[in-house]
């Protein structure tokens, strides 16, 4: 039903804005996938960083370069693995900053032609729904 509605709003639309609003999505969802993938990077950098904090700075430790296990000081693995964090945090924001624009876009592409997604509509009935449901317990 839902996807009826969607269809019935995009009929009001050439075919030239359809093809920019889905390749406006699609932008979105490939940046949003990015993002994540990132923040899964960041995550395993944090945890790797929280796992070896207190072990001797001397001790020998390998790591994996391009499909290579190399051999290395604990120290000289950290100042890396630091670094990389510090990247990996950069960009994320970046991405981050660049979902925001592109959800902004999208939106006022949505307000212009006077389109709503299926998750508002979803949202909205949810609260409608669950307004309905509200009661007092005793």
């Amino acid at each position: 039903m839902q996807q009826q509605q969607q269809q019935e709003m995009l009929k009001n639309l050439t075919n030239q804005q359809v093809v920019q609003y889905n390749k406006m999505r699609q932008d979105y969802a490939e940046i949003f996938r990015v993002y994540l993938d990132i923040e899964d990077e960041r995550k395993e950098h944090t945890l790797v960083l929280d796992a070896v904090k207190n072990i001797d700075p001397k001790r020998r430790c390998w790591r994996l370069i391009g499909g290579v296990l190399v051999e290395r000081q604990l120290e000289d693995v950290l100042k890396s693995l630091k670094e990389s964090l510090e990247l990996l945090e950069k960009t994320g924001q970046n991405y981050n900053t660049a979902m925001k624009q592109k959800e902004k876009e999208l939106l006022d592409f949505e307000l212009t032609h006077n389109l709503r997604p299926q998750q508002n509509q979803q949202q909205q009935q949810q609260s409608v729904g669950s307004s309905k449901t509200q009661g007092v317990l005793t």
